[in-house]
């Protein structure tokens, strides 16, 4: 079953309120003539609500694939630090060349050798030299999660390249080679009660607080002192909520 994608619904329809109540009230006012004000509000909504759908929607897509895809580095990441050597080499062997070849702990193929160190803290100094102390004539390829400075500039001077996880993750992604499972992958849903607690914070204790004491104060200058009564009292204790839950 699809899940609703209630933000996008939500701002879609206020956009749509929002462009009704304009045209209403515009066209009412200046015509005199509330059944006109109504047909373009309604039309006027109706059209900024289905633009807003598209743009939002595409935002939300791409926001969304990016996310997915950081996720998923963060994953390989992992996977690829828990993995043992040969699967990592055999993994890589076909994304390197038909000609790709594995020689003790590198892959060559064409003129090219391919060393793999990925761990989960970005690779050192130490390990670079490791790589630059190997004799061969090829030229040196490191893929790995990630290097520190001192490591990426060492690399640099002796022509040394370094392909991080995002040069790996679109390796691996261009030749369908991505892992279907990750090792330790997370699969355990976190609850509503937790996803709601977590939203719960003290920085919203203050605003809360502010706004639900500005709305009662208000209720006592309006002609419909109710909804800003009902307002306030429920932005009062939502503050207390996140003041007790934290």
């Amino acid at each position: 079953m699809k899940r609703i994608n209630l933000p996008l619904l939500l701002d879609t329809l206020f956009a749509a309120l929002c462009t009704f109540l304009l045209f209403f009230t515009a066209l009412r006012y200046y015509t005199k003539n509330a059944y006109i004000g109504l047909i373009f509000g309604i039309c006027g909504g109706l059209l900024f609500g289905a633009l807003a759908f598209l743009y939002i929607s595409g935002k939300q897509n791409k926001s969304l694939l990016l996310s997915r895809d950081e996720k998923n580095k963060k994953l390989l990441s992992l996977h690829l630090s828990l993995s043992s050597d040969g699967y990592i080499k055999n993994l890589f062997k076909p994304c390197l060349g038909e000609e790709a070849k594995i020689r003790g702990k590198r892959v060559i193929c064409g003129g090219h050798s391919y060393f793999f160190n990925f761990k989960m803290q970005p690779i050192s100094e130490d390990d670079v030299a490791r790589v630059i102390k190997f004799k061969t004539p090829d030229e040196k390829i490191i893929y790995c999660n990630g290097a520190s400075p001192e490591a990426a500039a060492l690399a640099a001077h002796f022509t040394v390249k370094i392909s991080g996880i995002d040069e790996v993750f679109a390796l691996l992604k261009k030749n369908n080679l991505l892992p279907e499972k990750y090792v330790y992958e997370e699969a355990r849903k976190i609850g509503l009660f937790k996803r709601v607690k977590s939203r719960f914070t003290r920085k919203l204790c203050a605003p809360l607080f502010w706004s639900g004491t500005a709305l009662l104060a208000l209720s006592y200058f309006t002609f419909f002192p109710i909804y800003y009564i009902i307002s306030g009292s429920l932005m009062l204790l939502l503050a207390a909520v996140a003041l007790v839950v934290n």
